[in-house]
């Protein structure tokens, strides 16, 4: 009867443990989620600041501001998780 018991306690530690990596999993994604969207609003701001001539001298329309930043920002996310 202990054996049944212990059995039954390790396997609810194991179901335990196995919700809490996916926990931590949801909240490491979502502050990830997080702190790109916050880098890109900044990124966004600031390119927004520059001047129409100095958009132009680095290659940009300032209609292709927010189409430059998130597409380098997912490029540099997509390698981060290569590694």
């Amino acid at each position: 009867m202990r054996a049944i018991s212990r059995t039954r306690a390790a396997r609810q530690i194991i179901v335990w443990q196995f919700w809490l990596a996916r926990l931590w999993a949801a909240l490491k994604r979502g502050w990830s989620i997080h702190l790109i969207w916050h880098f890109e609003r900044a990124a966004i701001r600031q390119l927004n600041s520059l001047s129409d001539r100095q958009l132009k001298d680095i290659g940009l329309d300032r209609s292709e501001i927010i189409g430059a930043v998130k597409t380098r920002t997912k490029r540099r996310h997509q390698f981060a998780r290569c590694y």
